[in-house]
C-alpha cells in the first residue's frame, strides 16, 4: 500500500533552524528475533563441541585418567623445582640463614664467636686502609719536552 504524501510529511521532523530529519523507526521484534536466534546457535554448538570432547577423551583415555605419579608434590623432581614462586620459601629461608651467619660471626663451636662480624670486619678494613694511605700532596703535572729542531742543511 502506497503512502499519501501527508503520511510521510508526518514523519518527517523539522528543527529549529530549518534542519529535516525523519524519526527513527527501530523494530524490535527483528532484533529481538535475531538476538534469540543467534543465542539458540551459540547453545547448540556448546552442546556439540561438549560432547565432541567427552567422546574423543573416551577414545583417547578408555580406563580413566592414569594415577598420579609418585614423585608429585614432591619439593624437586630431578632438578626442577615443582612448586611455584609464590609459594616457595627454600631460597629467601637458606639467604636469611646465610645473612644471619655472616652477621653474627662464625666459630668451630656453638655459641662461640671466632670470628668478627661482616660489619665490624669492614669497619677494620677501612680503617686500615685509611691508616696506610700516604699523606703526601698531589705534585704539579709535568710538561711535555720541547721538540728539538730540525737540523738545516
Amino acid at each position: 500500500m502506497k503512502k499519501t504524501q501527508s503520511e510521510l510529511e508526518s514523519r518527517v521532523i523539522v528543527g529549529a533552524h530549518g534542519v529535516a530529519a525523519e524519526e527513527d523507526h527501530i523494530v524490535m521484534s527483528k532484533v529481538l528475533a535475531i538476538g534469540f536466534g543467534s543465542l539458540a546457535i551459540f547453545a547448540v554448538g556448546i552442546v556439540w563441541a561438549y560432547s565432541i570432547q567427552v567422546r574423543t577423551m573416551h577414545e583417547a583415555q578408555p580406563d580413566g585418567p592414569p594415577p598420579r605419579p609418585a614423585a608429585m608434590g614432591q619439593y624437586e623432581v630431578g632438578i626442577v623445582n615443582q612448586r611455584l614462586f609464590e609459594q616457595d620459601w627454600h631460597a629467601e629461608e637458606k639467604i636469611g640463614g646465610q645473612q644471619q651467619t655472616l652477621g653474627a660471626g662464625w666459630g668451630d663451636q656453638p655459641g662461640v664467636k671466632a670470628h668478627p662480624t661482616l660489619d665490624q670486619a669492614m669497619e677494620s678494613v677501612i680503617a686500615k686502609s685509611k691508616a696506610q694511605a700516604p699523606q703526601t700532596p698531589a705534585s704539579a703535572p709535568q710538561q711535555a719536552p720541547e721538540p728539538t729542531p730540525a737540523p738545516q742543511q
